[in-house]
């Protein structure tokens, strides 16, 4: 069992040691092309922490400079963060950096200069922080498709004075509204807070079985690998064309078309989750797989646990679950809050150790905490129902249930 139990210590401090302490990092963005900036590109930002969670965004126009172009915003000092720096052009992404590591400390932070490269971006697809909430937003036509970890809710749009508002078909208390930057959601009647562009990977990647193949799309290339690794086909990302509601990206000059579809996947070796569908045609074949990050379906926000091992929860009590992008999970075990680790491989999803305060509840509330806690040491993997719902699995057994 990975389960440990660890005391936290709580101390009395002042209030405004209460306030997050904020530091400065500047720096610089350069490219190695000699390429100039048209007057309107502007510079944006991204810090996040260890967990992949947003914490700070900046963007300002270039009014004209040229690279060498410096930069300045202020991030919290007392954790590790992750930052990204991109250019955009005509309102879309062109030069972006790799992520830089900064670790947690109360100094001023000079992080030099971030080498951007070019980027194409792939286009009718966007990701969106909305708080604690993380939603995939994509164009089809005059409609959408809305990504809410593994939920997925097709939109029309509406016509309004301002912006694009667009409606989930039966649900009109689900809508996102965008304006510029910026988009306003509600799910269900429930608002939240507005929402921001983040930047976009720097790569992307599709893979498939029997025979087994990769594609992997990074510095405006596509390169596939087929017949376990014989096969190698390198050629640069068209623009894509919409067909049938799906995204087609058909090389020039090569024997290669990737179609990508929003919707859930599931490995047909392992069974792992997938946020698209992905068809290569190649050689004469069409071979099926899956694209994107299993990680984007289990991060998208934190889930709340309505069942456990099939005996429901107890009435009011608050069971929760997150998962970090830096391989960590946190929450709530019924009564302690806990954290620990997550492994998610191509084989599965293992978790733990992981250690929880020791504060004592009612006895109900103990004893579901212990049996949730040895429930997570038995998950191997993880799916989702037609509705969403987070279904954390071991061997052929449902063990936990959570949503949204």
């Amino acid at each position: 069992m990975r389960f440990v139990l660890s005391l936290l210590t709580c101390v009395a401090l002042p209030v405004a040691a209460l306030a997050e302490e904020m530091r400065a990092i500047t720096g610089s963005l350069i490219y190695r092309e000699r390429i100039a900036l048209p007057p309107d590109a502007e510079i944006l930002l991204e810090l996040r922490d260890g967990a992949g969670a947003l914490v700070e965004t900046a963007q300002h126009p270039t009014d004209g400079a040229q690279v060498p172009l410096p930069f300045a915003l202020d991030g919290p000092a007392g954790t590790d963060l992750t930052l990204r720096a991109a250019l955009r052009l005509g309102g879309e992404i062109r030069w972006l950096s790799d992520a830089v590591e900064i670790e947690a400390g109360e100094d001023a932070v000079e992080a030099g200069a971030l080498m951007l490269t070019g980027f194409r971006p792939m286009g009718f697809a966007s990701t969106m922080n909305c708080g604690e909430l993380v939603v995939e937003l994509g164009f089809v036509g005059e409609g959408a498709r809305l990504r809410i970890g593994g939920q997925y809710v097709d939109l029309v749009q509406e016509v309004t004075a301002s912006g694009a508002k667009f409606v989930a078909e039966g649900d009109p208390d689900t809508w996102i509204w965008t304006k510029g930057d910026a988009a306003t959601l509600s799910l269900h009647g429930s608002e939240f807070p507005e929402c921001h562009a983040a930047l976009p990977g720097a790569s992307y990647r599709a893979r498939g079985n029997e025979p087994g193949w990769t594609l992997e799309i990074a510095g405006g290339q596509m390169r596939y690998a087929g017949d376990y690794g014989a096969t190698e086909i390198a050629a640069p990302l068209p623009e894509p064309e919409i067909v049938d509601g799906a995204r087609r990206y058909a090389a020039e000059g090569a024997d290669l078309v990737l179609t990508l579809t929003q919707a859930l996947c599931r490995d047909t070796m392992t069974g792992m989750p997938y946020p698209a569908t992905a068809l290569v045609e190649t050689g004469g074949q069409s071979l099926s797989g899956c694209g994107g990050d299993p990680m984007d379906l289990l991060a998208a926000h934190p889930w709340r646990v309505e069942d456990i091992g099939g005996g429901g929860i107890v009435d009011s009590s608050n069971v929760g679950i997150a998962f970090g992008r830096d391989g960590r999970v946190s929450g709530s075990g019924s009564c302690n809050r806990f954290m620990g680790g997550a492994e998610l491989s191509g084989e599965g999803l293992r978790i733990g150790p992981v250690a929880a305060t020791m504060m004592a509840c009612p006895e109900a509330l103990m004893e579901q905490e212990q049996r949730f806690f040895r429930l997570l040491d038995q998950v191997d993997r993880f799916d989702f129902a037609e509705d969403g719902a987070l279904l954390l699995i071991g061997g052929d057994t449902v063990l936990a249930t959570a949503r949204r």
